[in-house]
Order: C-alpha cells, then sequence, then structure tokens
C-alpha cells in the first residue's frame, strides 16, 4: 500500500473514530427522552397509587375501631360476623382503591388539571434542560474539531456506513486515494437494491438537526402526547 493510500486510510480511520463518538452521543438524546417520559409515569403512578389507597386504609382503620366492640368485653357479634364483615368490607375498599388508582392515572395524566402532566413537566423540565444543554456541549465540540470541519468527504457521506465501505475499498486496494474512493461510492448507491446498505442520514447533519431543534419546555409537553411509553 502506497503512502497516499495509507495516509487515506489513516484518515478515514480518524474520521470513523469521531463519528462513533458523535453517534454515542446523539443516542443519549433519545435516551434522555426515556427517562424523561419514565420519570413522568412514575410520578403519575406514584401519586395515584398513595392517594387511591389512603383513603380505603383510612376508613378500614375506622371501621375497625368501631365495630370490634367485642374485644372490651361487651361484644355484640360473634367473631365470625365480625370476621366476616371485615373481610367484606376489605375486599369492597380493596375494589375500590384499585378504580381510584385507575381514575387518578387518568386524572394526573391529563393536561386540564393544574396537577396534570403539565404541572410536572414543569417540575421536572429544568433537570432535563440542564442535562440537554450538556449533550448540546458535548456535540458542539465534536462538529467543531478538525477532523470534521476540513473533510474532504462530501457530507452526504459523513455516516458510518459510508466510511466504513470507504476504509474497506482503501484496504483492499481497490482505489487509490480517498477521491477514488468517494467518486467509487458515488456509483455504488445509484444501485437502489444496496443503496441503503452504503449510506445512511449523515451524522453531522443530524447533529444540527438535534442542536437546532425545539427542546424546550413544550417540547417535552408535547412528547407526552405523542409518545406511546405513556400509558392510559
Amino acid at each position: 500500500m502506497r503512502k497516499e493510500e495509507n495516509m487515506a486510510l489513516g484518515y478515514c480511520e480518524e474520521v470513523m473514530q469521531t463519528l462513533e463518538v458523535l453517534e454515542e452521543t446523539l443516542n443519549q438524546f433519545e435516551i434522555l427522552k426515556i427517562e424523561f417520559l419514565e420519570e413522568i409515569q412514575h410520578k403519575i403512578d406514584y401519586r395515584s397509587a398513595l392517594l387511591a389507597f389512603a383513603l380505603p386504609i383510612v376508613v378500614l382503620f375506622f371501621y375497625l375501631a368501631n365495630d370490634f366492640s367485642f374485644i372490651e368485653g361487651q361484644p355484640e357479634r360473634s367473631i365470625l360476623e365480625a370476621f366476616l364483615g371485615t373481610f367484606i368490607v376489605s375486599f369492597s375498599l380493596w375494589a375500590l382503591g384499585v378504580f381510584l388508582n385507575g381514575l387518578l392515572k387518568k386524572v394526573f395524566g391529563s393536561d386540564a388539571l393544574p396537577i396534570g402532566r403539565k404541572a410536572l413537566v414543569k417540575q421536572i423540565f429544568p433537570k432535563y434542560s440542564r442535562k440537554r444543554k450538556e449533550l448540546v456541549d458535548d456535540v458542539e465540540r465534536i462538529l467543531d474539531c478538525q477532523t470534521l470541519k476540513s473533510t474532504p468527504i462530501p457530507e452526504r457521506y459523513l455516516n458510518l456506513k459510508s466510511i466504513d465501505y470507504i476504509i474497506r475499498v482503501l484496504k483492499l486496494e481497490e482505489v487509490s486515494s480517498l477521491q477514488e474512493a468517494v467518486e467509487l461510492l458515488d456509483l455504488e448507491v445509484k444501485n437502489s437494491r444496496i443503496q441503503h446498505t452504503l449510506t445512511d442520514k449523515a451524522s453531522t447533519l443530524r447533529a444540527t438537526e438535534i442542536i437546532n431543534g425545539d427542546m424546550g419546555q413544550l417540547f417535552f409537553e408535547d412528547l407526552l402526547k405523542t409518545s406511546p411509553h405513556m400509558r392510559k
């Protein structure tokens, strides 16, 4: 392998490593969205369960306190009658708790009430906003590196699939320069049957879209409405 080919190969491997780091960072944005949805759902579930089962427990406590008069030595009913009565009341209150839990999930998951999802988004948004800012800073640092800033590779090929192809043809010595590798890739991607295996949306373009995208509080509110992660 000639010196020019070695230099081209070394440069492409450096581009590949940089893009891998960039892709890993971009994936963190998706993880951030999932964590946000899970935290919202956890808070809805927790509040619903707490209120739904607190009321039946309080009612059961007062029932037991007032019903077991036989404990004081003046039984008005047999132990069996008291047990059956307590069992029926307990089961009814449990069923009520399950019903209230489902109802309160809808209440806390609604946007119409002050205690609904919008209030939860407002509460936890600052934490996720800070995390997003840190990720944006990381992405901007990667995009600003010299490897990507002054690359001779067209942006449409700044993705892992295309760079992998360029590296392979350089290693196999099918081409003698980076320019020839790009030209060969131009020809290959015209074949619609294999195009999807050779190219993808540019990682740098995805990064720019994410940086410029709206990830404010309204974005997180809309994310809740459209996400399949949110259980009804």
